[in-house]
């Protein structure tokens, strides 16, 4: 397993849509929030997981 970090910045609620299709492709992913009031965007939503898609054929060899 390998373990990403995917950053998403939320501006509009497509953004928001984004996420919610992030957390049903991968629905173990841990979510921090963060607001911002003196950058452009009005939230940072950090996702950290595991994916084990780039394993998987090692691990079948095994």
């Amino acid at each position: 397993m390998t373990r990403k970090i995917s950053v998403f910045e939320l501006r509009s609620s497509k953004d928001v849509e984004s996420v919610n299709l992030f957390l049903k492709l991968h629905p173990q992913a841990k979510l921090s929030y963060t607001g911002s009031d003196q950058c452009s965007f009005s939230a940072l939503v950090i996702a950290d997981y595991e994916d084990d898609e780039g394993n998987d054929e090692q691990e079948e060899k095994q």
